[in-house]
């Protein structure tokens, strides 16, 4: 039997758990699939014991009664004498009197390191302890979750007030620290995770996990919160796109699914690669950025709109440049758990660490790319028809970029494909996933429906977009209709 590598290496972090009776399963799941250890514990006899032995304590607000208030505090306070990082997830914070008041007292008492909670709750912190904004003043977006609006003014002084970092989750996730002075937007998941109870739960319980173990590494915990974050989400998309692939859609697939996403997040990019991967691929091309645009910030944005892999594809330059500038888009991708593919050349996709190489009909041979990198690197090759689909599987190939589909405005001599009946082809012959490139917008994908493509490859239609993020976020929900 082969041990799967945790997200967490070998530092195996234990959490104390005091969480609510309806997700406590599903808190200690998330923090089990990326290597931590768990245990729950709220009775006021042990609960400061069990904490003193651990690298970090959650508590999670969700079941309240002055009990386990007592627990929470005792818990806190042993955590804060012993310098453990705590994480609190305040449930339903201003859904009644007695929460409002419970919430005050334990934040008044206990030091967190972090709050995480969705727009409406981390809103009910803001009013408990007063925090107005400012209308006069022009402020930032903030979040907006179930109607309830939250500017980055009222985030950046709760952080400020309560010394914390503050996490809001929604359909983007904001991340805000005072003491860090960091404020920023992170990618969100899936709406799929309202389809169940527990989803933020489960993300606190994990960022717990991520908290102890910068506690044992001595890491930032501001990092390791972002770090956390960004996993969960990228794994709640992954586990979107794999259930609707399989057209099972349901509450119970999606959170197994996602669970799963967790437990192999610690695996090497060939062992979790699958089609979903390619479905919307990004490949740079620097001469479509606007002017004075760096390559790093579009491709920050391009993930901001849901890409799920990019290639960089950059020519005309040394190797030594192409290892360097991969080595920085390489930072942001592995940010957001985004494969990271190198155009046509083994030696830097080695040199940087990136997850793959794309391999043309010009270039280097597969076999030869695999002896460079191994058995754990993603090896994908052009195809334009059967003949060579055919060759690059059996030669290793673990998917096939085919076009071009529709010309293309980089490559001024790709050959346009007339009609669907080469994709049929070759998606029917081949095992391997296969994804269409070649001048695809988001007017003419639809064309390619049908045909047995996993996903599109894009260029212009990103790279030289007005709105890198927006653009791409329409390209995203686009290739899910047309190809899952």
């Amino acid at each position: 039997m082969t041990i799967m590598t945790t997200f967490l290496g070998n530092d195996h972090p234990q959490i104390h758990i005091i969480s609510n009776y309806i997700t406590a399963t599903d808190a200690v799941n998330a923090v089990l699939a990326v290597g931590g250890t768990a245990i729950g514990g709220d009775s006021i006899e042990e609960a400061a014991q069990i904490t003193q032995n651990c690298d970090a304590l959650v508590i999670n607000t969700g079941t309240p009664s002055s009990e386990r208030l007592e627990t929470f505090i005792a818990s806190g306070e042993k955590a804060n004498s012993l310098g453990i990082p705590i994480i609190i997830d305040p449930v339903g914070a201003g859904a009644t009197d007695f929460r409002m008041n419970l919430h005050k007292e334990l934040l008044q008492r206990v030091k967190t390191t972090c709050i995480r909670g969705n727009a409406t709750e981390i809103k009910a912190l803001c009013e408990i302890f007063e925090i107005e904004e400012k209308r006069n003043e022009i402020f930032s977006t903030g979040v907006e979750d179930a109607g309830t609006k939250l500017s980055m003014e009222e985030i950046k002084a709760l952080s400020k007030k309560l010394e914390t970092i503050v996490v809001v989750t929604g359909q983007q996730v904001t991340l805000g620290s005072a003491p860090d002075n960091v404020f920023e937007e992170l990618p969100g998941g899936s709406c799929l995770q309202k389809r169940f109870t527990g989803a933020g739960c489960m993300m606190t319980a994990l960022l717990g996990a991520f908290l102890g173990a910068a506690k044992i590494s001595k890491s930032k915990y501001i990092d390791a919160v972002r770090q956390g974050i960004n996993l969960y989400e990228s794994c709640a998309r992954k586990a979107e796109l794999f259930c609707l692939g399989r057209k099972r859609p349901g509450t119970m697939s999606y959170k197994n699914a996602l669970i799963d996403e967790l437990s192999l997040a610690g695996e090497s990019q060939r062992h979790k690669f699958n089609s979903t991967d390619l479905l919307l691929y990004a490949v740079t091309d620097r001469s479509w950025l606007k002017e004075n645009e760096e390559l790093e910030d579009a491709v920050y944005k391009a993930i901001l709109g849901g890409i799920t892999m990019l290639q960089l594809r950059e020519k005309n330059i040394s190797q030594e440049e192409y290892i360097q500038r991969a080595i920085k888009i390489k930072k942001v991708c592995d940010s957001f758990q985004i494969p990271l593919i190198i155009n046509d050349d083994a030696e830097v996709c080695k040199a940087c660490g990136a997850a793959g190489v794309h391999l043309g009909q010009e270039d280097e041979a597969i076999a030869k790319a695999r002896g460079i990198l191994g058995e754990k690197a993603i090896i994908g090759a052009t195809a334009h028809n059967l003949e060579e689909a055919l060759k690059a599987e059996a030669d290793g190939a673990d998917y096939l970029g085919v076009g071009a589909a529709f010309g293309s405005t980089t490559k001024k001599d790709a050959k346009p494909l007339t009609d669907l009946e080469t994709y049929k082809a070759i998606t029917k012959a081949v095992k391997i996933p296969v994804v269409a490139i070649g001048g695809i917008t988001f007017d003419n994908a639809h064309k390619l429906k049908g045909s047995g493509i996993a996903g599109i490859a894009v260029i212009s239609s990103i790279f030289g977009a007005l709105n890198i993020k927006e653009d791409t976020k329409r390209l995203m929900e686009k290739s899910k209709e047309e190809f899952l």
